[in-house]
């Protein structure tokens, strides 16, 4: 990041899962920032609700003094987003994968027509570099030309946080890793391949850190942690929280092309192939910037742990 300039508008894109979580973040950085104005992109059915959960929410943008913004990523032009982006110094994409194929590239093209100065991209993933082209995921495969979009330029400053996946996909019962009915834990790929996982909270906490950290962070890629866990840590882990021996289930790599090919629309098929691997959708918390800051982030034990607490 630039630090000529200073960054007085930041604009993030979207309020969703992990969106919020940044805003909430963002806006409690903005305190010790005073001079720093924070809106976000929101459709229009969104920015003008009058009930349900979005009307809770635009409340709650209002609480935080974060500003609304109208615009469609999926419907609008690269020169209407461009003309959207053009008025912020900064933009923070929290969009996600919803707007479709292409969505990503659209979103990058307009921040570098409208030569926005700071960009943190939708990259709170995986390490595309590592994992390349031809994981079997086209929005991997989309997120590694946003990469080279970015690195082909000069003009506007980049910041890329790597997380992992967000903790509680892990243990959701499609991504197929835990299945608690059976007290199984399976492995992808091999026992000693490993997932890095990250809370949304933590991610949004660790977003605002880093894009106020001094000094500024300039074309490069973060790397945050919740947890990182081997596949044979994990059931250890699980056979700890259920209090009973787990089933260990390897899933080898051709158990999950064979899955792929049954059902290429099967997402979490796509998903446990693209997983397991060496190397790309892990790495050592020790290297993390929240371990070399002392920031403390929520480990897999702990959010197993709050979940029982939800529960009861």
């Amino acid at each position: 990041m630039n630090s000529e300039k200073p960054i007085n508008t930041v604009l993030v894109l979207g309020a969703g899962e992990l969106g919020i979580q940044v805003l909430r973040s963002m806006s409690n950085k903005a305190h010790e920032h005073t001079h720093v104005k924070i809106s976000v992109l929101l459709r229009n059915e969104s920015a003008h609700a009058v009930s349900g959960s979005r009307r809770t929410r635009l409340d709650e943008l209002m609480k935080l003094g974060i500003a609304v913004v109208e615009g469609d990523l999926q419907e609008n032009s690269v020169d209407e987003l461009s003309e959207l982006f053009g008025s912020f110094d900064a933009v923070i994409n929290c969009s996600g994968f919803v707007g479709g194929p292409g969505t990503q590239i659209k979103i990058t093209e307009a921040v570098l027509k409208a030569a926005v100065a700071h960009y943190f991209p939708w990259q709170f993933g995986v390490d595309y570099d590592v994992v390349g082209k031809g994981s079997g995921q086209q929005v991997w495969d989309e997120q590694l030309e946003v990469r080279h979009l970015l690195r082909q330029q000069s003009t506007t400053g980049w910041v890329i946080v790597s997380t992992g996946i967000f903790t509680s996909y892990l243990f959701e019962p499609d991504f197929g890793v835990i299945d608690a009915q059976n007290k199984t834990v399976c492995a992808l790929g091999d026992w000693q391949h490993a997932v890095t996982l990250t809370t949304p909270e933590d991610i949004g906490h660790l977003t605002a850190d880093i894009f106020f950290h001094q000094p500024t962070f300039r074309n490069e890629i973060v790397y945050i942690a919740g947890d990182t866990l081997t596949y044979s840590e994990l059931a250890d882990l699980m056979r700890a929280h259920w209090g009973t021996e787990v089933n260990r289930k390897l899933l080898d790599r051709l158990k999950l092309q064979d899955d792929v090919r049954h059902d290429p629309q099967d997402v979490g098929a796509n998903y446990r192939l693209a997983f397991a691997r060496p190397d790309g959708v892990a790495w050592n918390k020790s290297n993390t910037y929240n371990q070399r800051q002392g920031i403390d982030t929520t480990t897999a034990s702990e959010w197993l742990a709050k979940q029982r607490e939800i529960k009861q």
